[in-house]
């Protein structure tokens, strides 16, 4: 049987990723061999438009196999749903078996060195992917998805214990890079499910459902989280094709949600904004007749517009707490484009999501220390810029950004965490302007001066660790890139306290002779330091790593 399954699976890649994979470096190679290529690369692809619900051009695109890949044969940046993704994978003719536990060594190696910035051994491919990889590195919600795919059965017990060795290693504190064993059965689930633009037809069940016939027709009621789970198991990411942004996976706002439904499940319908569907045609079917209670829907060509964030949230939460999801009720509408004029679908699509939004930094322009620092720095000749705007502002010596001044002041504050939640979790900054760490950072003993002081130092060693990023590779490279918030926490400690005084008339001494000397000694420091207390753990991930963080300081003061 598996033999039958491993040729439709080939068939099939055949004909969805024919001319769709570049197999340029591999053109001299004889014709069976470039097919064996092809259909490993191809195999990788699909992978993406299942777990990831990238396009087949982008998912073709993704393709870094060949000489000097380490391992990996697809990266594929997900900016929407923040998700890194690194693969690999195997075409096994026979359907049985795994993958050699040497080539999963091979992986895991290449992507230790691959996020830690280490682009030297890697192949062309890779290369020209460096900015995208740096880019979702940068990013603190951004997780890593590893996932090997393969036309066998399962993975061997060494294979699983090389993969789990990678995670804890890791993971230490917190979940960041993730695994996903994606095996011959799960891709031939895949291939009755569909991907890339295959329409999605689902039977609905709403209840206290209502009506609207023109000028275009519309239903409109609630229907379960269970219910939403199940449409998220079946169809994941593809549900949201049309959607401007897909499931963005862990954020402030979606693990708000989650707390919702765990901690207030009969209230989420009124805390929450709903789901809106489009569907190519809609058609109520003839059981329960007018009854409003309960209603059962025919939908052809379901794409989800807007509600992603609540439906991914619901579908996560779906396999470890499906009872729990039964007992949430969501508002949801359904509205079909069947004689709607065309354009129209993307009307709603973009209605629906450019409304203007509140976020939770929005609130900060509400804080009358806030209006007092604006008014202190005008008198410096320096505006101050807290409130979100559609004007664009360059940060420099007269304009100052929320973001940078609370960097600063965070990485002043002498609790090291703050400087570590700037890479980490900058977002908890302003998560209530009542408490802390808000108002540790912003009150009434902040002044402009001392704003003024630890931005300008702050700002230096940004800028003096950014140049050496430019210089080095490698692990350095990535301390430099992602250890300014540290670094400047450290001096901020070393410097004499009179320095922060109103009348303090020698700062430009210190800022042009003693900063520069301080910042290469604790630049240098902190190389060292890591290298020789976590050799092998990712830099990016260290460094936005309270635990150890705060041991790091231990050393350095």
């Amino acid at each position: 049987m598996s033999k039958i399954i491993v040729n439709r699976i080939k068939n099939y890649l055949d004909k969805t990723f024919k001319d769709k994979i570049d197999l340029s470096d591999i053109a001299n190679k004889p014709a069976e061999e470039q097919q064996r290529y092809f259909l490993s690369r191809a195999l990788a692809a699909y992978a993406l438009t299942i777990e990831s619900g990238a396009s087949i051009e982008d998912a073709g695109k993704s393709i870094t196999d060949g000489f000097d890949d380490n391992g990996i044969d697809a990266i594929y940046f997900d900016r929407a749903s923040k998700n890194l993704w690194l693969i690999q994978s195997k075409f096994i003719v026979s359907g049985t078996g795994g993958i050699d536990n040497g080539d999963i060594e091979k992986f895991t190696k290449g992507v230790k060195k691959l996020i830690d910035g280490d682009f030297d051994r890697f192949n062309l491919k890779i290369k020209a992917k460096q900015d995208e990889i740096l880019e979702a590195l940068d990013d603190a919600s951004v997780k890593i998805q590893t996932l090997f795919i393969y036309t066998g059965k399962e993975l061997s017990s060494h294979n699983k214990t090389s993969i789990n060795d990678l995670l804890e290693e890791q993971n230490d504190s917190e979940e960041i890079v993730f695994f996903s064993d994606f095996n011959i059965d799960k891709i031939y689930k895949g291939l009755e499910t569909g991907i890339g633009n295959t329409p999605i037809n689902e039977d609905i069940m709403i209840s206290n459902w209502g009506h609207i016939d023109a000028p275009y027709k519309s239903y409109y009621g609630q229907i379960t989280g269970s219910d939403l789970g199940i449409l998220w198991e079946k169809y994941g990411r593809r549900l949201f094709t049309e959607n401007i942004r897909s499931f963005l996976g862990t954020s402030i706002a979606n693990n708000e949600i989650i707390k919702t439904i765990k901690t207030e499940p009969d209230n989420f319908i009124y805390f929450n904004n709903g789901i809106t569907i489009l569907c190519k045609n809609i058609k109520k079917k003839p059981i329960g007749g007018s009854d409003k209670a309960i209603g059962a829907f025919t939908c052809n060509g379901i794409s989800v517009v807007n509600g992603a964030q609540t439906f991914g949230s619901i579908g996560s939460l779906y396999s470890s707490n499906p009872i729990e999801l039964s007992q949430v009720k969501i508002l949801v509408k359904f509205i079909s484009l069947e004689e709607s004029p065309e354009g129209f679908g993307q009307r709603i699509t973009i209605a629906t999501n450019t409304q203007n939004k509140v976020e939770k930094k929005d609130f900060v322009s509400l804080d009358t220390e806030q209006a007092r620092i604006k008014m202190e720095l005008k008198l410096e000749n320096i505006d101050y810029h807290y409130k979100r705007t559609d004007e664009k502002v360059i940060a420099n010596e007269t304009n100052y950004l929320l973001e940078e001044v609370a960097f600063s002041l965070a990485s002043l504050f002498n609790n090291v965490d703050y400087s570590t939640m700037v890479k980490k979790e900058s977002g908890k900054f302003w998560e209530d302007v009542t408490k802390q760490p808000y108002s540790d950072l912003f009150n009434q003993n902040v002044s402009a001066q001392k704003i003024i002081k630890a931005a300008k130092i702050y700002r230096y060693i940004s800028e003096e660790m950014s140049k050496m990023a430019s210089k080095t590779e490698g692990r350095e490279k990535s301390i430099c890139r992602y250890g300014n918030a540290f670094v400047s926490h450290i001096i901020f400690q070393k410097m004499d306290n009179s320095i922060w005084g109103e009348n303090y008339a020698d700062f430009n001494v210190f800022f042009d002779k003693i900063l520069p000397q301080m910042a290469k000694k604790y630049i240098k420091m902190l190389i060292e330091k890591i290298e020789t207390e976590y050799p092998y753990s990712m830099i990016v991930y260290t460094l936005r790593n309270y635990t150890k963080c705060r041991h790091l300081k231990t050393l350095m003061v």
